[in-house]
């Protein structure tokens, strides 16, 4: 679960804040700017309100009162595309969103556009080194790229396979605090992969999974890498690694871009990673 608090003074900082015009993607049962605190904010999601409050509807915890109404309902398409508002939005929140996109690259074209010259994208990120994502591999530049040629509109087979064969446990959790030590453990065994994939291979059905995996530098890195290859505009504005078990970062075609050089951000990358082995 994001930091709230940290969201909206990131938002408040980097824009006009609850004047400025807002959208908010994946709001679900807790946005991050409500429209009942007088945020101006249109709201995407996969649903619509009230498919969204059928969904929660016995979920443990959850209030669906707080579902606000949705805006635009994605089909998991161009997000551009879908709203057509191009230079429209001071800003954009997408909070533990991007890793779940199928074409990361696409995301934040759409974003870019979607964005004035100033506006920021306020993203959190999950750190996984603190998440069941931690025994999967770094998400590479490579990989993005690979996944914006392809343009399909759901999950690799293959990561699909990641998702469901590499997913873990540390003590019983599927997330914990930076300090936290204890055994690892397979969330599910190899034959359920095995038995879900062939479903998966033979249909057409959406499974949404973490696709991608980052720590605080490897973000970075991509991030870099897409600039320097001038494949996006959106450069790094802020970076607050402060999070538990998450990172904020603040992008903007205005954004300076990281100011730590790319083989530092390679090998803080490796040394983020080994933290993973020595909490056991």
């Amino acid at each position: 679960m994001a930091n709230k608090n940290k969201l909206l003074s990131l938002i408040n900082q980097n824009t006009r804040g609850v004047a400025g015009a807002g959208l908010e993607i994946g709001a679900s049962f807790d946005p991050i700017v409500a429209k009942r605190d007088g945020y101006n904010v249109e709201v995407l999601d996969h649903l619509s309100a009230p498919d969204l409050r059928v969904k929660y509807k016995d979920a443990p915890g959850v209030d669906v009162s707080k579902i606000e109404e949705v805006d635009h309902v994605s089909d998991g398409g161009s997000i551009l595309d879908l709203i057509g508002k191009r230079d429209h939005y001071d800003y954009i929140v997408a909070s533990h969103v991007i890793e779940h996109t199928v074409d990361l690259l696409g995301f934040l074209l759409d974003c870019e556009s979607l964005l004035k010259h100033d506006g920021a994208l306020v993203l959190a990120v999950p750190d996984m080194r603190f998440s069941f994502d931690c025994l999967r591999p770094l998400t590479t530049t490579g990989q993005v790229l690979q996944a914006h040629a392809e343009k399909s509109k759901r999950h690799s087979i293959g990561k699909v396979f990641d998702e469901l064969a590499y997913n873990c446990v540390r003590d019983g959790a599927i997330a914990w605090p930076r300090n936290k030590k204890g055994a690892l453990a397979f969330f599910r065994p190899l034959s359920d992969a095995k038995s879900i994939l062939e479903q998966y291979r033979n249909s057409e059905m959406f499974i949404d999974i973490h696709a991608w995996q980052f720590t605080p530098s490897s973000f970075r890195l991509i991030l870099n890498d897409l600039n320097g290859l001038a494949l996006a505009q959106l450069s790094e504005k802020s970076f607050d690694g402060s999070g538990d078990t998450e990172f904020f970062v603040v992008l903007s075609k205005s954004g300076k871009g990281c100011p730590i050089s790319r083989m530092d951000l390679a090998e803080r990358s490796l040394a983020e990673q080994r933290e993973i082995i020595t909490r056991r």
